[in-house]
């Protein structure tokens, strides 16, 4: 495989692909990537019925504010991952208010979404069933990153984790917190290797309606004040 150096990483790209800075114009490829992923890497259409809406309530609080931060991961010119997140996870809650009250909102008076309460289900179960979290004040910054299936293996992934980190460092943010389950074991070791450290891992019931039983729901963080990802 032809690699390509990418100058603002140590690590090489494949060849034909590029990693870029997230902007304002990714958001429609963010969305459907997310949808695409959003079932432990398959499609959310097992228990999201609304593309659009999951797209615009998943996607739209990362481009909601100021506090914009990810990187899109393209081949050929194709949109086929990112990694998203904030620095202080404390904005997530205003940056979501944001999202429904100006995309979400007018979208169902609009009649945007085709079938906006077919996944009433999920909502209801993840209101009860909450993930939880690590203590903000020691690892205030959260990510998402999801591959297509066409990525993955490509070392794309450990690039845009490389990326993002260098990032949170280059703006002082002291750790970084993400939640996964156990479902998807190729993720856990690309955290593990990015130096990602367990914080909790706790059995969830809030899948059980597609999966058939309980997932392990684990909570990561990674210390930004020790030494560089490997």
């Amino acid at each position: 495989m032809t690699v390509i150096l990418d100058s603002a990483s140590t690590l090489p790209l494949p060849a034909a692909a590029t990693v870029l800075p997230l902007q304002p114009e990714d958001f429609a490829d963010i969305g459907r990537v997310a949808y695409q992923t959003g079932f432990f890497g398959e499609s959310a259409a097992r228990y999201f019925a609304d593309a659009l809406l999951f797209a615009d309530l998943w996607a739209g609080p990362y481009f909601a504010g100021e506090d914009r931060l990810g990187f899109t991961a393209r081949l050929r010119g194709e949109t086929v991952g990112y990694i998203v997140g904030l620095s202080n996870g404390e904005r997530y809650g205003v940056a979501l208010r944001r999202t429904l009250l100006r995309r979400v909102l007018p979208g169902l008076l609009r009649g945007r979404y085709r079938r906006p309460f077919q996944s009433l289900i999920y909502w209801q179960r993840a209101l009860r069933f909450p993930t939880a979290h690590a203590p903000l004040d020691l690892y205030p910054a959260h990510l998402h990153i999801n591959l297509l299936p066409a990525a993955r293996g490509s070392g794309l992934g450990r690039i845009l984790l490389s990326r993002f980190l260098e990032e949170l460092r280059s703006r002082g943010v002291p750790g970084v917190q993400l939640s996964t389950t156990c479902e998807n074991q190729a993720a856990l070791r690309l955290y593990e290797r990015a130096g990602f450290q367990v914080y909790l891992q706790r059995e969830s019931p809030l899948w059980t309606p597609w999966l058939g039983r309980a997932a392990v729901h684990v909570v990561m963080v990674r210390d930004l004040r020790t030494s560089p990802d490997r």
